[in-house]
C-alpha cells in the first residue's frame, strides 16, 4: 500500500487539502498555518528563547493539542479572546492581529463591485483625485484594481489607463516594475504583505485568489510568498525610489500617502509626492523624511506620530531612546544642521531638523534612507563605525539571514568590479604603454592558484612568464607564503575554480585536502551550518552546482564528479576541506568502507561511513550512479541506529543544501508478516525539522486516542497519526528514530526483515539514494521503491 496518494498527502504545514477540512494553498484560501509557525519563530527570536505550542495554547484557555492542529492547518475555532492571547504572545501588530481576527470570523462583510464612473459617489472622488494635481493619485479597488487616477498618475503610469489595470499585478509581475523601482524587492515583500491582508480580510474572493495565482507563477515571487510572513493592511506613508520615464529614467524619491474614503471604505486613494532633490535640501530640510516599513514593522516599538518636535537638541535626540547612538560625521555630511542619532529599539534613525523659532522638528526615518543620502561616506575617515551601524541594521536581524543577503550583494558587486578589471586588462594589453598595469587580482584565471601543500621552491618553479612581468612573486599570488595557508586566507572560490577547471597534476590527486573554514569539535551547530553555507555559496557561484550532494554523521560529503576525477567537499575533525581525487580510486576505497562492518556494534559502524546519504542533483538524472549500500539490518537495534544516524545527519545537512526542499521515504511491508503496520513515512526539512507520519487506517475505527498518545503520536489526521520533533531540537532525530521503531514492533512487525523503503524522494527533483539506510527497496503501490527522479 502506498504511503500517501497523490492528492491524499497528510497536512503539514499549508499543504493540507479541502476534503480534511484544513485550508488550501495558495490560489484557493489563505493559509494561516504557515503564517501562525513563522509569527512564533519571529517572537521567539526577539524574547531570546523559544515560544512552545503549549506555553500559546495552554495560556489562552485550551491545549497544546488545541494550537498545534491550528499551525497544522486544522479548521479550528478561534474566538477573539483566542485571537488577542495569540496577538499579545508573539508579539503581533495592529495589522497582524486584525487579520487574525478577521480569519476567526471567516472574514469581513464581501467586498462588492464599486460604484459606476457615472455614480455620484465616484465623481465627487474623481474631482478629489484631480484636486491633487501636481500629485499622482489613484483610487484603488479592495481587489487593488485601478478604478480611478488623475492626469498625473496617467502621465507617470500610462499602464494605469489600461483595461483590468491590477497594481499588485503590474508590480509584481511586470519588467517595468522592476525596473523602475529601485529596491524591487523590497516593494514585493510590501504588496505580498498587502495582498495577504487582502485575502484574509476577504477569503472567499474568487478575484483575490485568482490574483494570487497569477502572480505566483513567477518563481520569485512564489518563493516571497511562501517563505515570508508580513501582514499589512496599508503601506501608510512610504518611501520610494524610482526611475520613470516621466523623469527622463534619473532616480527620483517619492513618499505616499493612503487615504480610506469614507463613501467607499474598501477602496484607497493613493497619493504621490516628489520629494525635494538635493538642490533644495538646504531649504526644506530632511524632517519630512516619512517613518518608512522598516520602523513601522517593528512590533516590540511604536514609531513617533506624524509631527514632533523639541525644544532642543537634547531632546530631540531622546527620542532614539535607550542606548541612542549618536551619528556626528553623517549628521555633518547631509548638512542643514541636522541631527542624526540611531535609535537601537526599532533599529531607525531619528532625524532632527533646527527651525527658525529655535525648535526641532523631529522625523523618524530608516537607515537606508540615510546611507543612499550620504554615499560619501565610505569615503570620510572615522566614519566607518557609523556606516557600519546604519548597514547591519538595514540587513536582517537574524545574523544567518543577514550573511545569505551580505553574500548575495557582494557576489553581484565581485562580478562587476571583475569585469572592470578585465576590460582594464584588456585595454593594457592593447597599448600596454598608455596605461597601468592591471592588479594582480585580474591576472589569477590566466595562471594556476599555489597554496596549501605546495613549497615555495615548488611555488617558484611553475611562477609564468606573465607573474614575473608583472613582479608578482610566489608569496603574493594569493596574499600569503606558500605552504602556511590558514583557513583566514584561503581564496575558496580558486582553489575550488582549480580543482575543477585545471587538469590536475599527480602531486595534486596525492595532496592533503585544504581547509576552507577551521572548526572544532566545540563547533555548535548554528556554527557549522553558517560555515558550510558561506562555503557552499562560494563555490556554486564559481564552479557551478556540485553533482552530488550528500553526507555522513561527520558532516557534508558534497561532489563535483566526472569519471576522471572529483572534487571533494567535506568536513574533517581540523573543519571544512576540499581536495581532489581521482574518482575510480576514491569510490572503491568508499565501497571497502561500506563493506568492512561489525554487526555488533551497529553506532561505531553507521558513525565512519563515507557517506548515509546522496543526492543526484542536475535536470538528466535519468542513470543512476552505482552507489554501495550498507547490509540490511539483522535486528531492531541496528535499524535504529542506522535511522538515527541518518536523520541526525538530514538535520543538520538538509537546510544548507537543499533549502526549503522536503526529503522523505516510506518504510512499509515487504515480504512477511507486518500485522496491521501498513506504512511509516520519514521526513525531514528546514521548516520542519523531522515529521513522523503513520497510516493508522488498517486499525478497524483506527487507535482510541488516548492509546496513540499514550505512545507519543500527536495529532489524527485523515486517518493518519503524525508526531514533529521539532521542540527537541538536536535531539529529534533519535527520539523520531526510537519512535518508528517502537510503533512498528507495536503494530506487530516481527522482524526488519519483514520490511522495506518505497517513496524515496526530494520533493524539488533529484535522484535520492539512501546507502546508509539498513533496509532494502521495496515497490510500493505506486511502483516507485528505493529512489525518486523529478
Amino acid at each position: 500500500m502506498s504511503a500517501v496518494p497523490p492528492g491524499d498527502e497528510v497536512p503539514r504545514g499549508e499543504g493540507a487539502p479541502e476534503a480534511a477540512g484544513v485550508e488550501g494553498k495558495s490560489g484557493q484560501l489563505m493559509g494561516l498555518a504557515g503564517l501562525l509557525r513563522a509569527w512564533r519563530a519571529a517572537a521567539s527570536q526577539r524574547l531570546g528563547r523559544q515560544l512552545t505550542q503549549k506555553e500559546i495554547g495552554v495560556g489562552a484557555g485550551r491545549s497544546e493539542r488545541w494550537y498545534r492542529l491550528l499551525e497544522s492547518g486544522a479548521n479550528v475555532r478561534l474566538e477573539r479572546q483566542h485571537c488577542e492571547f495569540i496577538g499579545e504572545k508573539l508579539l503581533l501588530g495592529r495589522d497582524e492581529l486584525q487579520a487574525l481576527i478577521f480569519y476567526s470570523m471567516g472574514g469581513a462583510v464581501s467586498a462588492g463591485a464599486a460604484p459606476g464612473f457615472e455614480s455620484p459617489t465616484r465623481r465627487a472622488l474623481q474631482d478629489l483625485l484631480d484636486q491633487q494635481m501636481p500629485n499622482p493619485t489613484w483610487l484603488l479597488d479592495a481587489r487593488w484594481n485601478v478604478i480611478g487616477c488623475n492626469e498625473a498618475m496617467k502621465s507617470w503610469c500610462p499602464w494605469a489607463m489600461e483595461s483590468g489595470a491590477n497594481l499588485l499585478r503590474w508590480g509584481l509581475l511586470s519588467e517595468e516594475a522592476r525596473k523602475s523601482f529601485v529596491d524591487w524587492p523590497k516593494h514585493a515583500v510590501e504588496y505580498l504583505a498587502m495582498l495577504r491582508f487582502s485575502m484574509l480580510r476577504y477569503p472567499q474572493d474568487p478575484e483575490l485568489g485568482a490574483l494570487l495565482a497569477d502572480v505566483t507563477k513567477d518563481p520569485y515571487v512564489a518563493n516571497l510568498w511562501e517563505t515570508r510572513s508580513e501582514v499589512t493592511e496599508a503601506r501608510e506613508n512610504f518611501y520610494y525610489r524610482v526611475s520613470l520615464a516621466e523623469h527622463d529614467f534619473k532616480v527620483v524619491e517619492l513618499e505616499s500617502q493612503t487615504l480610506f474614503p469614507a463613501s467607499l471604505p474598501e477602496c484607497r486613494i493613493v497619493i504621490m509626492h516628489l520629494l525635494p532633490g538635493d538642490e533644495s535640501e538646504s531649504t526644506v530640510g530632511p524632517a519630512a523624511r516619512p517613518v518608512v516599513a522598516e520602523a513601522r514593522s517593528q512590533h516590540s516599538a511604536q514609531p513617533l506620530p506624524g509631527q514632533v518636535t523639541a525644544p532642543t537638541a537634547a531632546q530631540a535626540a531622546a527620542y532614539a531612546g535607550e542606548g541612542a547612538v549618536p551619528l556626528p560625521i553623517l549628521s555633518e555630511l547631509l548638512g542643514a544642521g541636522c541631527q542624526l542619532t540611531y535609535a537601537p529599539s526599532t533599529r531607525t534613525v531619528i532625524w532632527a531638523t533646527p527651525q527658525e523659532d529655535g525648535r526641532w522638528d523631529v522625523a523618524e526615518i530608516s537607515p537606508y534612507t540615510v546611507i543612499v543620502r550620504a554615499p560619501q561616506v565610505i569615503y570620510v575617515e572615522g566614519a566607518s563605525e557609523e556606516y557600519k551601524l546604519l548597514a547591519r541594521a538595514v540587513l536582517p536581524q537574524d545574523p544567518a539571514d543577514a550573511v545569505q543577503r551580505i553574500r548575495s550583494m557582494t557576489a553581484h558587486l565581485r562580478r562587476r568590479i571583475e569585469l572592470l578589471e578585465e576590460v582594464h586588462a584588456e585595454l593594457w594589453e592593447a597599448n600596454p604603454l598608455s596605461f597601468p598595469i592591471p592588479g594582480a587580482r585580474s591576472t589569477k584565471a590566466h595562471r594556476p592558484l599555489w597554496g596549501a601543500n605546495v613549497s615555495s621552491a615548488d611555488a617558484a618553479a611553475r611562477a609564468t612568464d606573465w607573474d614575473v612581468a608583472l613582479g608578482i612573486s610566489s608569496y603574493d599570488q594569493i596574499g600569503h607564503r606558500a605552504g602556511s595557508v590558514q583557513s583566514v586566507d584561503v581564496d575558496i572560490a580558486e582553489i575550488a575554480q582549480e580543482f575543477h577547471f585545471v587538469h590536475p597534476s599527480e602531486s595534486d590527486f596525492q595532496r592533503a585536502p585544504v581547509i576552507l573554514r577551521s572548526l572544532n569539535e566545540d563547533a555548535s551547530v548554528e556554527q557549522r551550518e553558517a560555515a558550510m553555507a558561506e562555503v557552499l555559496d562560494v563555490i556554486v557561484e564559481r564552479i557551478g552546482p556540485p553533482t552530488l550532494y550528500g553526507g555522513g554523521a561527520a558532516g557534508p560529503v558534497i561532489r563535483w564528479r566526472d569519471e576522471h576525477r572529483t572534487v571533494l567537499l567535506d568536513r574533517s575533525p581540523r573543519g571544512l576541506q576540499l581536495s581532489v581525487r581521482r574518482t575510480v580510486e576514491l569510490e572503491a576505497k568508499e565501497k571497502a568502507e561500506f563493506a568492512n562492518g561489525t554487526p555488533e556494534d551497529p553506532a561505531t559502524y553507521f558513525s565512519r561511513l563515507p557517506y548515509l546519504w546522496q543526492l543526484q542533483s542536475g535536470i538528466d538524472v535519468s542513470t543512476p550512479l552505482s552507489v554501495p549500500a550498507v547490509p540490511l539490518a539483522p535486528d531492531w537495534q541496528w535499524l535504529e541506529e542506522s535511522l538515527k544516524a541518518l536523520l541526525r545527519a538530514w538535520w543538520e545537512q538538509l537546510p544548507t543544501q537543499i533549502g526549503h526542499d522536503t526529503a522523505g521515504f516510506n518504510i512499509v511491508p515487504c515480504g512477511g508478516s507486518a500485522g496491521t503496520f501498513s506504512t511509516l513515512s520519514v521526513l525531514c526539512s528546514k521548516d520542519d525539522g523531522v515529521l513522523l507520519l503513520v497510516d493508522d487506517r488498517e486499525v478497524p475505527s483506527g487507535t482510541s486516542s488516548a492509546v496513540m498518545a499514550g505512545r507519543g503520536w500527536h495529532d489524527r489526521i485523515m486517518g493518519w497519526w503524525q508526531r514533529d520533533f521539532y521542540d527537541l531540537g538536536s535531539e529529534g532525530p533519535a527520539a523520531a528514530a526510537r519512535m518508528a521503531v517502537e510503533e512498528m514492533r507495536l503494530r506487530g512487525v516481527a522482524s526488519p526483515s519483514d520490511l522495506g523503503i518505497a517513496d524515496v524522494r526530494c520533493e524539488d527533483g533529484g535522484l535520492l539514494t539512501l546507502s546508509g539506510f539498513a533496509l532494502r527497496p521495496c515497490h510500493s503501490a505506486n511502483g516507485s521503491a528505493g529512489t525518486h527522479r523529478p
